[in-house]
């Protein structure tokens, strides 16, 4: 992504110290609360349009091409070089990862993961229908859990 090179471009900047001054998509918890701070993007995102959640998660509706496709893009930053957790969100479908077949797709996915030297993944496995029921009538969802950020 381009990100990843303007990243790479950040490490030959210095700073008065002689040091440099890498670009980190640190986006912990800024997602809303910085979105109209950023203009349009030609991925079609527009001014005040959540921005991506976590760093280097893709943005909302952007990861088209699948999990595999995301890891591979987030592997593009050094994550050695930077010296930084690059915060990755994954959305997984909780049909495709029940049972047995599912166990095997994730612990391929996480071979993937370490073998292209990411070093943070964590993982949302819920769908929409199960979110949305539980804001209606969450003492039923007791078990799951919501992280809230932005």
């Amino acid at each position: 992504p381009m990100s990843a090179g303007v990243a790479r471009h950040s490490h030959e900047i210095k700073c008065p110290s002689g040091n440099n001054w890498p670009a980190l998509p640190e986006n912990v918890s800024g997602n809303i609360h910085y979105s109209s701070l950023v203009g349009a993007l030609p991925n079609g995102r527009r001014l005040g349009d959540a921005l991506y959640d976590g760093g280097i998660s893709p943005g909302p509706g952007l990861d088209k091409k699948g999990p595999t496709a995301v890891l591979k893009s987030c592997s593009k930053f050094d994550h050695v070089k930077d010296g930084r957790a690059f915060l990755l969100n994954q959305r997984l479908s909780p049909t495709q990862m029940a049972g047995e077949k599912g166990y095997k797709l994730w612990s391929t996915y996480m071979k993937t993961w370490a073998d292209l030297g990411l070093d943070h993944v964590q993982f949302n496995m819920v769908d929409d229908k199960s979110l949305r029921a539980a804001q209606k009538d969450p003492e039923k969802y007791s078990e799951l859990i919501v992280r809230v950020s932005g």
